[in-house]
C-alpha cells in the first residue's frame, strides 16, 4: 500500500514536496516522470492501519447502535498559494512561509444540501422541502461547515513525525454579514441561498500541540515523544455529547489517556444549520520537520494517517449542556527580554548604525519601517468582527507598515533579538508578504537562518552579540544571509508565489511559544524585531 508515488523533478532543494530515495532530488506535483519509493513509509502505514481500522470499525458500529449517524470526512493538505494562483481563492490568508497546513473536509450534515463538489449526506432526499442550505464553498468543499450544537467532529489517528511544532484547533470560519456594514475590503463568500458571509478565521481557544497533546507515547499528557503516536481529538460544543463520544471510544478499545478535547465555547459562536449561521474550520499546522522528506510524505498522505468523522444524533437533542468560555493561557511570565538582554537600547542603536554604515553609503537611502501589532487575540477579534486569518495563540504577531520595492536594487535588512535564545520562543521568523493577496513568499527562521548572524556588527568577544541576528531580503543572493524575494510575473509555480516591484508589501514577524508559559509570549514582554528598507538613490 502506498509504496510508490509519481511526481516530476523540477523544484528547488528547499521545496516542501517529497524527495525520491533513488535520485535524492526534490520533486513537484506538476508533472509525472519521477517515481518515489519508500517501502519503510508504506510498511509503517500498513501496520498502523491494520490495528487502527479494527478499533475504528468498532467505534462507528457502537455509535450507530446508540442512535448516531456517523459520516467520514477527510483531512487534507491545503496549498493555499497554489489555490490562489489558480484563482480559486482571493487571498493566501497570511500563510506562514514554509509551514504547511491541513484542514478537515467535512461532509454535509444529515438533511443538509451538499455544496458543489460534495457527495450528499447519508439519507439525503433532494426533494425534501426541509433541507438546510448548503455550506459556503471557500478554499475547498467541506472546509467551512455549519454545525449543530449537538454534533461532534472526531479525529482518530497517528500524530506527525518529528517536527519542532505541530498543532490542532477549531475556528470560526465565516460569520453572517451584519446589516449596514461595509465588507468591501474583507474576504467574503456566499449568496442569497447560503447566506452572505465574511471571514473571521478566529481560533476558539488554546491550541492542542506537540507539547500538550495526549498520545500513546505521552499518556495523560505525561512527558514523552509525541510523534508517530496514536491520538484522538474530540471537538464538541456540548458536554453530554463529549461524554457519549468518549464512552464509545473506550468501548472500542481507545484509552482515555490519548483522548483530547477541542471545546467550542457556544457563547461565542452562532451554531446551527440554518442560513446565516457560523461556519467552522478544523485545522492542523506544522513547522520545521526534523526530516523534510518524511514530513513531506506525511503531509501529502495525511488522510491515510488521521481519520475524520462527523457524528450527529439521529434525534436532535432538546437540551444542551455547553462548555464554558475557557480561561485562556496566561502569556506573562514576569520575565521580559529587557531583563534577559542587558543594555539592549545601546545594542540596538549600535546595530542600526553599523547596518546603515554597511549598506547605506552614497548609493542608498535607509528608511526605518514602523511596526504595529499584526493580529489581535482570538476572542477580541470575534467580538470586533475582525478577520485574524487563522490565528494561533501559541504565537504573537507584529508587522511593518506597508511599503514598496521600487526597483530590483531595493532591499531590506531585518534585525533584532533571536527570541529563541532568550527563551521567549521555540522559534521565530520574519516573512515577506504581498498585501493584495496576503501571500507569504519568502522568509527566514530563527532555528536555521538567524544564529550568530549579528556577530560581525559587534566588537569581537562582546557577550550580547549572540542574542541578535541580521538578515537581508532582496531580489538576488549577492552575499551570505539573504532571503531571495521571488517575482509574481512569469513565476513558473504561479502568480501568488511571488510579488512584483511597485506593489504594496509588508514584513510579518511571528514568535512561537514562550518556553516557560508554553503559549505565545506577551507581545510587550519581547523586544520587537525591526526592519530597514534601503532604496536606491535616483540619479539627477
Amino acid at each position: 500500500m502506498y509504496n510508490e508515488y509519481s511526481y516530476c523533478i523540477n523544484t528547488p532543494m528547499n521545496s516542501l514536496y517529497p524527495m525520491c530515495d533513488g535520485c535524492k532530488m526534490y520533486s513537484c506535483p506538476y508533472c509525472i516522470n519521477a517515481p518515489i519509493h519508500n517501502s519503510d513509509f508504506s510498511r509503517q502505514f500498513t501496520n498502523y492501519a491494520n490495528v487502527e481500522d479494527r478499533n475504528i470499525m468498532d467505534f462507528v458500529s457502537t455509535l450507530n447502535n446508540r442512535g448516531f449517524i456517523v459520516q467520514e470526512g477527510k483531512l487534507s493538505y491545503i496549498d493555499i498559494i497554489k489555490l490562489c494562483s489558480e484563482g480559486k481563492v482571493d487571498s493566501c490568508l497570511g500563510n506562514n512561509v514554509g509551514a504547511p497546513y491541513a484542514t478537515c473536509l467535512l461532509p454535509p450534515a444529515p438533511n443538509q444540501d451538499p455544496s458543489e463538489g460534495q457527495e450528499p449526506p447519508i439519507g439525503y432526499n433532494p426533494n425534501s422541502p426541509n433541507n438546510y442550505p448548503a455550506n459556503i464553498n471557500y478554499i475547498a468543499p467541506g472546509v467551512n461547515s455549519k454545525l449543530r450544537p449537538d454534533e461532534a467532529v472526531v479525529l482518530i489517528g497517528k500524530t506527525p513525525p518529528p517536527a519542532l511544532y505541530y498543532c490542532f484547533r477549531s475556528y470560526i470560519g465565516f460569520a453572517q454579514n451584519k446589516p449596514e456594514k461595509d465588507y468591501s475590503q474583507d474576504t467574503t463568500a456566499g449568496d442569497d441561498y447560503t447566506g452572505l458571509y465574511h471571514m473571521l478565521f478566529a481560533s476558539l481557544g488554546d491550541q492542542l500541540n506537540n507539547y500538550n497533546l495526549w498520545t500513546d507515547n505521552t499518556p495523560g499528557g505525561a512527558p514523552g515523544n509525541p510523534y508517530n503516536s496514536s491520538t484522538v481529538i474530540i471537538s464538541t460544543a456540548d458536554r453530554n455529547i463529549n461524554k457519549q463520544i468518549r464512552d464509545a471510544l473506550s468501548t472500542s478499545g481507545y484509552s482515555p489517556d490519548i483522548m483530547n478535547d477541542d471545546n467550542i465555547p457556544i457563547e461565542l459562536v452562532n451554531m446551527g444549520l440554518e442560513k446565516g449561521r457560523d461556519t467552522f474550520i478544523f485545522m492542523m499546522r506544522f513547522a520545521l520537520w526534523a526530516d523534510q522528506n518524511i514530513g513531506s510524505q506525511y503531509i501529502n498522505n495525511i488522510d491515510k494517517f488521521i481519520k475524520v468523522f462527523r457524528i450527529t444524533p439521529k434525534i436532535p437533542l432538546t437540551y444542551i449542556n455547553p462548555w464554558p468560555v475557557p480561561t485562556l493561557k496566561i502569556r506573562e511570565t514576569g520575565i521580559t527580554e529587557y531583563q534577559v538582554v542587558p543594555n539592549s537600547r545601546r545594542d540596538f542603536d549600535h546595530l542600526r548604525n553599523e547596518i546603515i554604515k554597511k549598506y547605506g553609503g552614497t548609493e542608498y537611502d535607509p528608511i526605518d519601517l514602523e511596526l504595529g501589532i499584526g493580529i489581535p487575540d482570538n476572542y477580541n477579534a470575534i467580538l470586533r468582527d475582525f478577520n485574524v486569518y487563522g490565528d494561533d495563540r501559541d504565537a504573537v504577531y507584529f508587522k511593518t507598515e506597508d511599503f514598496k520595492l521600487t526597483s530590483d536594487d531595493d532591499f531590506l535588512i531585518v534585525y533584532g533579538i533571536n527570541h529563541e535564545r532568550t527563551g521567549k520562543a521555540i522559534y521565530s521568523n520574519a516573512s515577506f508578504y504581498g498585501v493584495e493577496l496576503f501571500n507569504g513568499v519568502a522568509g527566514a527562521f530563527s532555528t536555521v537562518q538567524f544564529p550568530d548572524t549579528a556577530l560581525e556588527y559587534f566588537p569581537e568577544g562582546y557577550g550580547n552579540a549572540g542574542y541578535y541576528y541580521v538578515y537581508k531580503m532582496a531580489r538576488k543572493a549577492d552575499e551570505n544571509n539573504v532571503v531571495v524575494i521571488p517575482y509574481s510575473t512569469g513565476n513558473p509555480l504561479g502568480k501568488a508565489y511571488g510579488v512584483d516591484n511597485n506593489k504594496e508589501v509588508r514584513i510579518v514577524f511571528r514568535v512561537y511559544l514562550d518556553k516557560i508559559a508554553m503559549v505565545g509570549p506577551y507581545i510587550f514582554d519581547i523586544i520587537w524585531d525591526r526592519a530597514i528598507l534601503f532604496t536606491k538613490k535616483k540619479k539627477d
